[in-house]
């Protein structure tokens, strides 16, 4: 489980912001979260991110692919030249000279009462052309609570040193001679089959799940025919009310200018997401899927995928990875949650996530629409993001403020009591006739 996550000099994020995903202990929650014992805390399944457009919201949430995206790729799919995705803050003199600095507090294990759980604090910087920093600490509690360091990494002018705690077994030094100043340890200890690191490495590819892909259907076609629980994904596409009683896949040949067009794609997002699928050795899909829908005269009929509304595509592109996360206790990351879909189904999500996750799950969405108020968020769950004058993003959960639980929250944030909202007046432009 993530616990907490900090990015700096990220595109609109220029000092350090920390979102936090343990429950508030001065507010009396509905369900107490998931406990994390070794910090005597426990974690939230969902956090909210409310704001008006460009305040931030989507830039956090890519903060947190990208974070993914160096871990995944870094010493696999780099050269010792290649530059390192770097985004940092724009609107000053200073920062586009600085590091952008990632880091996360995570659990592993421990979704059960008879499984170990353990609890690590992960971190690096880097600038376009070398991580300058990384650290690995391990958190336990014995008689009391303690940090332990596991790595902590330095480079300094194409120097990559690596300094190492007692707890850390395996071939360290030798890994550490392997990594390059556009590569992070972790990822080339993963790549070398350091046993501890790689349990860790495969944290953050297995269960940092992001729901970022387009409504591309031979992708969704292809996850649904890998997916196991297809008959939930039927189910909840038929309780949404949108008419759809049943789906079909169907094997079909992409044309080539397709498949092309396909490819550039996937090296684009690979680059994104952290695929391990890269460039012409992609995998490309070769399956389509049609919904089918109750017909006139007690009959059905199957529609292609282009003919469905935005809103039933909408929901077909989240239930998978939604579901894989309630099912696994991942983390999903959705950006525009409620895009195209009813705020009772974007409602009816929330309480599905919540109410069926008994492993851990959580999501991290970002939404607009303020009828969620109403839908039973916990104080600790809806965080606000703005854009200070200088054009910063900041984001403050709303248990910063002087709210209670059974206060009406849509009216609070409509009403701009706690800030995250728009200040837009009557618009009002002036035209040439001619």
């Amino acid at each position: 489980m993530l616990l907490r996550f900090g990015v700096e000099n990220h595109l609109s994020i220029r000092e350090r912001q920390e979102l936090v995903l343990t429950a508030a202990k001065r507010i009396k929650r509905s369900a107490p979260g998931t406990p994390v014992s070794i910090l005597n805390e426990a974690a939230v399944p969902l956090v909210v991110l409310y704001g008006a457009n460009a305040a931030g919201k989507s830039n956090l949430l890519h903060a947190i692919r990208t974070m993914r995206g160096h871990i995944a790729l870094s010493h696999k799919s780099r050269d010792a030249a290649d530059a390192i995705p770097h985004h940092p803050f724009l609107l000053d003199d200073d920062s586009a000279g600085k590091p952008t600095r990632f880091d996360c507090m995570f659990t592993i294990g421990g979704r059960d009462a008879s499984a170990s759980q353990e609890v690590y604090e992960y971190g690096f910087s880097c600038t376009d052309a070398e991580y300058t920093d990384e650290r690995l600490h391990r958190i336990v509690r014995q008689t009391r609570q303690t940090t332990q360091m596991l790595f902590h990494r330095k480079t300094e002018d194409g120097d990559v040193r690596v300094s190492f705690g007692g707890r850390l077994r395996g071939e360290n030094r030798a890994i550490a001679a392997l990594t390059r100043p556009n590569s992070l340890f972790l990822s080339a200890a993963a790549q070398n089959n350091h046993p501890q690191l790689g349990t860790i490495h495969r944290h953050f590819l297995d269960e940092w799940q992001l729901a970022w892909r387009p409504n591309i259907e031979p992708e969704l076609a292809e996850a649904f025919a890998r997916f196991e629980n297809q008959d939930a994904f039927m189910e909840l596409m038929r309780q949404a009310d949108l008419g759809v009683v049943d789906a079909e896949l169907e094997d079909y040949e992409i044309p080539e200018a397709e498949q092309e067009k396909l490819r550039k794609l996937q090296r684009a997002l690979a680059g994104l997401t952290g695929s391990t699928n890269e460039g012409d050795q992609l995998s490309l899909p070769r399956k389509r899927i049609r919904f089918t829908h109750a017909a006139t005269a007690g009959g059905e009929r199957a529609l292609d995928y282009d003919l469905e509304s935005r809103g039933t595509q909408k929901l077909a592109t989240l239930a998978i990875p939604i579901l894989n996360a309630i099912s696994a206790g991942h983390l999903v990351v959705v950006d525009e949650l409620d895009s195209s879909l009813h705020h009772r189904l974007t409602g009816a999500l929330l309480r599905l996530f919540r109410g069926a996750n008994h492993n851990g799950a959580q999501m991290i969405a970002a939404v607009h629409d303020t009828a969620l108020l109403r839908d039973g968020l916990e104080l600790d769950e809806v965080w606000l993001a703005e854009k200070d004058a200088s054009g910063a993003s900041r984001f403050t959960p709303l248990t910063d403020f002087r709210i209670r639980s059974r206060d009406d929250l849509e009216k609070i944030y409509r009403d701009g009591r706690v800030g995250g909202a728009p200040v837009v007046g009557n618009l009002a432009v002036a035209l040439d006739d001619g």
